[in-house]
């Protein structure tokens, strides 16, 4: 038996050379595994640190245009703020904004700050950059006042002649870019800077090694990269607006991976740094094994690199995992996630409803109760939305309150009381309530029938339908709009026009054309009603229906309003200047005019500057205005008297007329609309007709009976002792030039 232990010189030679071959064999193998298994992990590494950085850099790039649309939104609203309310529309921004203040630059580049010395900025060229950006933001850290460092906004002040441009400051201490940020267990951080390299917000995590106000200098003294690196291909690199990455050790320290990526709308540059080793761990444990391995077997060796390559992989790839896949909120699936879920169902493809679902009082919890309480509703929601789901179909929370569903079914009927539900269990906490506080939501629905669409297109279409009928959205607890092919391009329509308009009406291209009103006494000329006409080069001519009701909607009718009154003074001044005779002409007020306190004021300061007589003017309302608010009607009727000028009321028995209205409302004359003489044959109506102008001659009304179109309807109005007679049957809307023709050559348009 001990033979068969015994090796002569011969057979140990043969053994060993057998067992190094083995350990050759092996170690080669581990090697070329272990290589792979490097490459595979470096792949896998950069790809998820090019999406990390990519969310990293999409949250400081919002919060960027958070802050622009904000200035943006008070330049707009400063114009329409009277002094009066200036400090306490300005301290109100103040307090929901990340400005520490706000101020003016005038024309000189002086800046001017409420209790501040006023100071030149003309360093920081922002009158220049605005001449080709609607936005400057500061390129570097700025210190404009002794103590404070920040970044410096500038949007332009428009019809201002005393301010270019308007300032807003947020300072160093107090920004927020970078919250949240750091990963992996706090041992990844990330810096912005500009690309000069100095900071504009600096990580304070304890692994930011290099100090200094300048990232370049501090790299250049403390760290070296890599091989096949270089920082001055960094620098050209951001120069030209492109992203990289590289790796570099600090002071000898362990290895670290660097990523550069531009920030949208910025000239700053965004840095994610991670340590290299928190990737090679798990090889580390890897390689560990394999040399206790190779004492052993090679099956051995051979199922513990799987175990530990699946190992490493999982443990590399869980926390980016779970930032890219997993909100931190709901424990819900991400927005990735969804889209990644999206694209499978693609594979074997059925018609689907894609649903955008916005809580619409969020805001108020967050700001009431705190945000840990909003988030809790937030996973309340998400919660709710998942336990009415059927198999597969999804939901995630994409940002803030916004969520994003998909139903299997196509069904609008269906969709809707599905949705309805979610609302009522959304809400299902206030039902044994003492005091409930309601959270309704508004749901934009598209259904997707086409496989070819890009998630991001269905998704604009989904928040379309969403933002829909808005206004009328607040009274309920779920509003439902699934979205319409040709409500976008009507929604297309009205943006190009809202997107043409002030350069429009800078240019006068609108145009005002008088209809004229004809006495039933005598067949005279008395006056017209100013009407306006949109004459564009481009689209030819636009009539009112297309404009008008968006210029309510966006509020810009109230320019319009201002320019067409301003265009009847000038023709009522030409006209009394040349020694024609001036008629009166009547000009429309819109009810957006009502929401604003002594607005009339403009309208007077207007006809005092062209010195026209107060009696020429007459100012209509609409029948509408009437019912929305009766008491400041009444109050705006008697300060357009106070004025001298004539009222009347437009479009009486268009909508719900009431005759004892008439009663309470001073005006001078009463418009009948036209659709009292649709029906000419009809008795019932020639008998309210009647009642109408009998009751309006006994308080005093004259009444004018618009859009008449025939003879016949002038023979009875003549009968019922109506005054006036404004329509087509004499003469359509005409440009200003064919008005004054008329009235020369044919005053008279009928016999009395």
């Amino acid at each position: 038996m001990k033979q068969m232990f015994f090796m002569d010189g011969k057979q140990k030679r043969l053994f060993l050379g057998l067992i190094c071959m083995i350990i050759a064999i092996i170690s080669v193998l581990s090697w070329g595994l272990i290589k792979k298994g490097e490459n595979i992990v470096g792949k896998e590494v950069n790809s998820y640190l090019n999406e990390l950085s990519q969310q990293t850099s999409f949250k400081v790039e919002q919060r960027v245009e958070t802050n622009v649309s904000y200035i943006s939104n008070i330049a707009n609203e400063l114009k329409y703020i009277s002094e009066t309310k200036y400090e306490a529309f300005v301290n109100d921004s103040l307090s929901s904004s990340a400005f520490e203040w706000f101020g003016f630059m005038d024309n000189k580049d002086i800046l001017h700050v409420e209790g501040r010395e006023p100071i030149h900025i003309d360093a920081l060229h922002i009158t220049e950059k605005l001449k080709t950006s609607d936005v400057y933001i500061s390129d570097e850290l700025v210190s404009l006042y002794k103590g404070e460092k920040g970044l410096i906004y500038a949007v332009p002040y428009l019809d201002n002649d005393d301010y270019t441009a308007i300032i807003g400051y947020i300072p160093v201490d107090t920004m927020k870019l970078l919250m949240n940020t750091d990963t992996f267990s706090g041992t990844g951080f990330s810096h912005i800077i500009s690309y000069e390299g100095n900071y504009i917000k600096r990580s304070t995590n304890e692994n930011a090694l290099l100090d200094g106000s300048n990232f370049f200098t501090s790299f250049e003294e403390r760290a070296v990269m890599e091989s096949g690196y270089s920082l001055a291909q960094m620098k050209a690199d951001m120069k030209d607006g492109k992203s990289g990455s590289f790796e570099f050790r600090v002071d000898g320290q362990k290895k670290r991976t660097l990523t550069y990526k531009p920030l949208e709308g910025t000239s700053w540059y965004l840095l994610s740094i991670v340590p290299s080793t928190i990737y090679a761990r798990n090889l580390l444990e890897y390689i560990n094994m394999t040399i206790f391995v190779l004492v052993g077997s090679l099956f051995v060796l051979f199922i513990g690199f799987i175990f530990i390559l699946t190992y490493r992989t999982y443990k590399a790839n869980k926390e980016i995992s779970d930032l890219a896949y997993k909100d931190s909120v709901t424990e819900g699936i991400s927005q990735i996630m969804l889209e990644i879920e999206l694209k499978k169902k693609l594979k074997n493809f059925h018609p689907y409803t894609f649903v955008s679902l916005d809580l619409r009082k969020f805001k108020l919890i967050n700001d009431t109760f705190g945000a840990d309480a909003g988030n809790q509703v937030l996973a309340h929601v998400y919660k709710t939305i998942q336990n009415k789901l059927h198999a597969g179909e999804f939901v995630a929370r994409i940002n803030a309150d916004n969520f994003n569903i998909v139903f299997n079914s196509t069904d609008e009927k269906e969709i809707e009381e599905r949705l309805q539900d979610i609302a009522q269990n959304i809400n299902v906490y206030n039902i044994n309530s003492d005091k409930p506080y309601y959270m309704p939501i508004s749901c934009g629905c598209y259904v997707v029938k086409d496989e070819s669409q890009e998630i991001v297109v269905i998704r604009d279409k989904a928040n379309i339908a969403r933002k829909k009928d808005k206004e009328n959205s607040a009274h309920h607890l779920c509003t439902i709009n699934f979205y319409n092919d040709m409500e976008h391009e009507q929604m297309i329509k009205e943006k190009r026009l809202e997107n043409m308009m002030e350069k429009a009406l800078k240019e006068e291209e609108f145009v005002v054309y008088l209809q004229p009103k004809v006495s039933l006494k005598t067949g005279h000329v008395i006056g017209s009603e100013a009407l306006v006409r949109w004459d564009s080069p481009t689209d030819g001519m636009i009539l009112p229906n297309d404009f008008i009701p968006l210029f309510e909607k966006n509020d810009f009718i109230i320019k319009l309003d201002l320019y067409v009154f301003e265009k009847v003074c000038q023709t009522l001044k030409e006209w009394i200047d040349s020694g024609k005779e001036a008629l009166p002409i009547s000009v429309n007020l819109s009810r957006n005019h009502l929401r604003y306190n002594n607005f009339l004021k403009e309208y007077k300061y207007i006809q005092e500057r062209y010195d026209i007589p107060s009696h020429l003017i007459e100012i209509e309302l609409t029948e509408t205005v009437v019912f929305e608010n009766l008491e400041l009607l009444k109050n705006v009727i008697d300060e357009i008297h106070e004025f001298g000028y004539l009222c009347s009321m437009d479009d009486f028995g268009s909508g719900y007329s009431s005759l004892n209205v008439l009663k309470e409302i001073p005006v001078d004359i009463l418009k009948l609309d036209k659709v009292f003489f649709e029906y000419e044959d009809d008795k019932k109506a020639e008998y309210i007709i009647e009642s109408v102008i009998d009751l309006a001659n006994h308080l005093g009304m004259e009444t004018i009976a618009e859009g008449v179109e025939t003879i016949p309807q002038v023979e009875l109005l003549k009968a019922l002792k109506c005054d006036i007679v404004q329509g087509y049957v004499f003469s359509k809307p005409l440009p200003i030039s064919s008005f004054e023709e008329l009235l020369e050559n044919n005053p008279k348009l009928m016999n009395p």
